[in-house]
């Protein structure tokens, strides 16, 4: 049931303080009815700590970094609103999430119950909410209070009402907040006797509570809510960004001005307070709507807002849209604009964000974006962000009624000048368009503009005689230019800027009383303010003009927040540090080379983050810089970067008279100042994370560093003896130590708490700890890695009989280039669940084994191991050496918990590394051999005993020449992927089972055969077949009709015709192909026309490649094709024909076409000479040999 409180409970669950420190990662990810497992498992990845950035990315990258990220980690992963019921989405979008550890959660809230049968999770029915807790939650919303004792009279009201809501959370909330702090009688008794309550009012799908709320707003936020049905369930709305929609469309009455973005502000409030709007637990700044409160906007709605994922080709009442939205792809087809056309008296035209979470831009062909425009002539609202547009049509300059225009991250490098004669223009967006080099002049005519948005344009020019645009509120960046009416007295006049201004090079500036006519300190409204002069410090600079200019450039005292770059003057102005400027939060001073001392900062009463780079003269800190009585009394965060001669750094010693320096300081960052002798302030109480980088002199003396709220310690490039002060930080959870020279071991002082430690670097690191005091103090201990550490010869000294940290579990050791052994009593850690070692010395593991708890288990580049490792032991009584293989096997069956194994390039493992002691444990899902010279044979494998094996992938293993038997009998293997064996030679290839879904054999020309019975694999979706010369032909039976992904590449001597195997592959969706697999190996023009002719229409994506006797493309391609790409067919010269013979066979879903290696063709389909170009300008992206059209 929807609005029971599904997903708020597991909000409550996820935010939990006690449900946090049970798990390493979390993560969430709202799924919605439309599963899409790429966009899912981005989501996912990007709510991860530390991921990188996932733009353009495919979904095989993305699981295997969210692997990377979860393995050995406890975590906890809610999937939020989930539809899906098909089993192999599931089995696809589960894989990175097997390899975690014990404890691990994933909580799926759904309305179908299937769902829990397919995920073979327990479900929780949750029950509507009982009466009392409901009237709590009335009275709570309604009253602000948690019961009705203050209002007596209402409660029965409230009692009544609340028994209309069922129990459903989302009705209580909603009819709570129509009824917020009114505590009229009267006005609780309508709610009570609305007529939205009989059954034929309320027979529709909409809760009536909710359908209740909605006609008891006023009637301009009524307009507000349903503009929103132009989003898709599930879309995370920006608040400014759909208020500045409302202002555009008229929504919020006639006001002007900053009264019109108040009351926008003040109706988004409203509908949050309402609970028809609720926060995105992703950002601060989204917000969604409920399912529920989804439909019930589209009802109230109707015809006139059209949500992009409806019927796009459903065209009935398209003519009577006036709001519509757009979710791009990445190639867009014109047949998807064919609605939109239709929508003649359409007002605003927004293209959202894509489904799949990416930034990427999409492809839109200038000729269907200036058919777009031709037929919307009333658009107020036009949105075009994330476009590879270059170009904007000269006829946008007739949308005479349009407000705002959104081209932000578009490739276009400037404006039409049509664009002047948009006199109603209000909103210009152009932020991220890095190649626009100008705007359009005649800009000043633009008298209604109030706000322009041209931040991260770094090629953008001075903008003339911006300063008659004396309503504007918003402008990004305004850059300083020498010629007329681009200096910066065009600032004088716009005092109604408002929030955030940028203004760029400043080193233009060349009289400084213009920065006096600038009057930024009358500009009350700026919150955000930053100046930029050049760079370039090589060249002259004027020192005393930079002075005054920035002297004359002093804000309003309402300024929060100010950044300064590359400014030339030697000395600071006083306002800087004056506590007149109370409201200053935030403060960065970067680049300001000649500035020989810093401003008198202490006394700014508000200023919690303060970051200072770049200050080459700076020699000392001292009094100057703390001011008098109580400095940086709220500062939380300081960073001192890149300060070269940075001395000294005072202390300001705190008394009663004086007060403490930094008493709420909690992060400290001080990194390259390598002249840097002084000492850490004394008194730094409140410090919980300190970075120390690359300040090889600091003081070293034997003074003590006492950080007793200290939990984060990286500490790289300095002196040892600073580290060594380091003592009795007993609080310290997190310490990374990299490139300390000196450093031989760690030493006591941050042991007790410590729970994850990173050694990186350290050339003389010979191990990590001498004491075995110091190990016994590791309790809490769970993340360990050494990284380029060459001196390191053992982890612990005395290694044979000392234990490791018994919590630990991760251990990475990498790039270690001495290090030959492991600790003997390594079998010991319990906890251990992930292990990965990379040290090219290593012969063997410890006779003793590894410890059963292990889940990853990654050996790379050992070069001299001779061995794999045991798991978990000789066997389960050490007293028994002579146990048979067989109990112990058994025993590693019982204890294992191993489900990942990576080895690669080691290349003195012998010809048959499983024969010996290097059985794999029937827990095992994964197995992944690279890259290991010396491997002839896998045979030996016992695969009756891997029945949860899911994907094998061999690849590089150059002298392979067999593998495992009874593959069959592998019944949950999806993956089987073989690359790059070229000794591996299989007359008939191992019979497979029916859960396979993935088969590529790729650069094995030995393998003579393809499975028999190929055709009986239901479950195979995804074939891949290259550099396999030796295979001659499909088996008996032909392909599985259901196979989605087929690659027929580079095997020459494929003999079987087309005919057989093309024709029944119903559900292809993928087809690359050469001719060099088709027929015998080049097969002539029949086979190669003949595998156009019979091309599936369920084609989307088709490759040809190296055809050299096809001359057409005669026949009408599949028509829901997407890709198209050509290479290497140098005969071909006649795109296909349709039905009535003429040349414009192509589907009008294409959306890439790339040819290459085509001359006679590509000459026909040149950018406006070809005879072609008519027919394909259309398409989103054309590309002819390496030009881009």
């Amino acid at each position: 049931m929807g609005g029971v409180g599904k997903t708020a409970l597991a909000q409550q669950v996820y935010n939990d303080a006690r449900v946090t420190k049970c798990f390493d990662v979390k993560a969430w990810a709202c799924v919605s009815d439309v599963f899409d497992l790429l966009a899912v498992t981005k989501k996912i990845l990007e709510t991860v700590p530390g991921h990188l950035s996932c733009e353009g990315k495919g979904l095989n990258w993305l699981q295997e970094k969210l692997k990377e990220h979860l393995a050995g980690k406890k975590f906890l992963v809610v999937l939020d609103d989930i539809w899906n019921e098909n089993y192999n989405n599931w089995t696809i979008l589960l894989k990175p999430f097997q390899c975690g550890a014990k404890g691990s959660k994933i909580v799926i809230t759904t309305r179908n119950f299937r769902v829990a049968e397919i995920a073979r999770a327990p479900p929780y029915t949750l029950k509507v909410l009982p009466g009392k807790a409901c009237l709590t939650l009335f009275a709570l919303h309604a009253l602000g209070v948690e019961n009705f004792d203050q209002h007596p009279d209402l409660e029965e009201y409230g009692l009544k009402i609340v028994e209309k809501c069922q129990g459903l959370p989302l009705a209580v909330k909603t009819l709570a907040g129509l009824l917020s702090f009114k505590v009229s009688r009267q006005e609780w008794e309508d709610v009570l006797n609305s007529k939205i309550w009989d059954p034929q009012e309320g027979s529709n799908d909409i809760l009536p509570a909710l359908k209740l709320s909605y006609l008891h707003l006023p009637s301009n936020l009524r307009r507000c809510f349903a503009y929103c049905s132009i989003f898709p369930k599930d879309y995370e709305i920006e608040r400014d960004e759909l208020i500045h929609w409302w202002i555009a469309e008229g929504l919020l009455g006639g006001k002007e001005g900053k009264n019109r973005w108040n009351t926008g502000l003040k109706f988004f409030n409203e509908l949050v307070s309402r609970s028809l709007l609720q926060k995105s637990s992703s950002s601060e700044s989204l917000f969604l709507m409920h399912d529920l409160v989804n439909d019930l906007a589209k009802s109230v709605a109707g015809a006139t807002h059209f949500s992009s994922g409806e019927l796009e080709g459903d065209q009935t009442n398209a003519s009577f849209a006036r709001h519509a939205s757009f979710i791009p792809t990445d190639y867009i087809a014109p047949e998807r604009f064919k609605i939109y056309r239709r929508m003649g008296g359409l007002r605003s035209f927004i293209s959202l964000r894509k489904q799949s979470g990416d930034d990427e831009r999409s492809c839109l062909s200038q000729e269907v974006l200036c058919d777009l425009l031709l037929a919307l002539k009333h658009l107020r609202v036009l949105s075009l962000s994330y476009y590879y547009i270059s170009e904007v049509p000269d006829c946008i300059g007739r949308l005479r009624h349009l407000r705002h225009l959104n081209l932000s991250y578009t490739d276009i490098e400037t404006l039409p000048m049509s664009i002047a004669a948009l006199s109603n223009l209000e909103w210009l967006v152009l932020r991220g368009c890095d190649r626009l080099i100008k705007l359009p002049e005649g800009m000043e005519k633009l008298i209604n503009l109030r706000f322009l948005d041209i931040t991260d344009t770094p090629k953008l020019g001075a903008i003339p005689h911006i300063g008659n645009l004396e309503g504007l509120e918003m402008l990004s960046n305004f850059v300083v230019g020498t010629e007329n009416g681009s200096g910066l007295k065009e600032l004088k006049n716009l005092n109604n800027l408002r929030e955030e201004l940028c203004i760029s090079d400043l080193h233009m500036v060349q009289e400084a009383k213009d920065a006096n006519d600038a009057c930024l300190h009358t500009k009350e409204g700026l919150c955000r303010l930053t100046m930029r002069w050049t760079e370039d410090f090589a060249g002259f600079r004027n020192e005393e003009l930079e002075a005054k200019v920035l002297d004359f450039l002093r804000p309003h005292r309402n300024l929060e927040n100010l950044v300064i770059f590359y400014y030339g003057g030697l000395q600071f102005p006083s306002w800087l540090g004056s506590p007149s400027h109370v409201n200053i939060v935030c403060l960065r001073l970067h680049g300001c080379r000649r500035a020989e001392a810093l401003p008198s900062l202490g006394q700014l009463s508000s200023l919690k983050e303060l970051y200072i780079e770049g200050l080459n003269a700076v020699v000392r800190v001292g009094p100057d810089f703390y001011g008098s009585n109580s400095p940086f009394p709220s500062l939380v965060t300081l960073e001192f970067k890149d300060m070269p001669l940075w001395e000294d750094w005072s202390q300001c010693v705190g008394t009663e008279e004086v007060g403490v320096a930094f008493p709420h300081l909690e992060h400290l960052v001080i990194q390259d100042c390598p002249k840097l002798k002084g000492r850490l302030p004394s008194q730094l109480n409140s410090l919980i994370k300190l970075e120390i980088d690359s300040c090889p002199h600091m003081d070293a003396s034997p003074s003590i560093i006492s950080l007793p709220s200290l939990k984060e310690l990286s500490f790289g490039g300095c002196n040892v003896g600073v580290l060594k002060r380091f003592v009795n930080l007993t609080s310290v959870t997190a310490l990374v130590i990299e490139d300390v020279a000196g450093l031989t071991w760690l030493s006591h002082g941050f042991t007790s708490s410590l729970i994850k430690l990173e050694m990186k670097s350290c050339k003389e690191l010979m191990y990590l700890w001498q004491d075995r005091d110091v190990i016994r103090d590791l309790t809490c201990l769970k993340s360990l890695v050494v990284q380029d550490c060459p001196g390191l010869v053992s982890l612990a000294a005395g290694e044979e009989d000392t234990e490791l940290p018994v919590k630990l579990e991760t251990i990475r050791v990498w790039s270690c280039d001495n290090l030959e052994k492991l600790p003997s009593k390594m079998h010991a850690l319990s906890s251990l669940r992930d292990l990965t070692i990379k040290c090219p010395k290593l012969v063997s593991f410890p006779e003793t084994g590894i410890p059963t708890s292990v889940i990853t288990l990654r050996i790379t580049e050992c070069k001299m191991l001779q061995s794999l490792p045991i798991i978990g032991g000789l066997s389960s009584h050490p007293e028994e050496p002579s146990s048979s293989s067989s109990s112990r096997n058994n025993h590693v069956d019982m204890m294992s918990r191993l489900q990942v194994l990576t080895i690669s390039g080691c290349d003195s493992l012998p010809a048959s590394p499983f024969s010996e002691g290097g059985f794999l444990p029937a827990t095992l899902r994964e197995l992944h051999i690279m890259n290991c010279r010396g491997v002839e044979s896998l045979a030996e494998i016992n695969v009756d005993r891997l029945q949860s094996l899911q994907e094998i992938d061999i690849s590089n293993c150059e002298k392979l020449r067999s593998l495992p038997q009874d593959l069959h009998t592998l019944s949950h293997l999806t993956s089987l992927q073989l690359w790059e064996c070229p000794t591996l030679e299989l007359e008939c290839f191992p019979p497979l089972p029916p859960s396979i879904s993935k088969l590529h054999l790729w650069g094995c020309p030995k393998i003579k055969a393809l499975p028999d019975q190929l055709h009986r694999l239901t479950c195979l979706r995804d074939l891949k077949i290259s550099g396999c010369e030796s295979i001659t032909r499909f088996p008996d039976g032909g392909l599985p009709p259901q196979l989605q992904k087929l690659t027929v590449y580079k095997c020459g001597n494929m003999k079987q015709p087309v005919r057989e195997w093309l024709t029944p592959l119903t559900s292809l969706e993928e087809l690359y192909i050469d001719g060099s697999s088709i027929g015998g190996g080049g097969g002539g023009v029949g086979e190669e026309e003949d595998l156009v002719r019979r091309l599936p229409s369920s084609l989307l994506h088709l490759i040809l490649e190296d055809m050299p006797n096809l001359e057409r493309l005669s026949i009408t391609l599949p028509p829901s094709l997407r890709i198209l790409w050509i290479q290497n067919c140098p005969k071909l010269r006649e795109l296909p024909k349709d039905e009535d013979g003429h040349g414009h066979g192509l589907p009008p879903s294409l959306e890439w076409l790339e040819i290459d290696g085509c001359p006679i063709l590509e000459e026909r389909c040149r950018e406006r000479t070809g005879c072609y170009w008519p027919l394909i300008r259309h398409i989103p992206y054309v590309r002819l040999s390496d030009t881009c059209i």
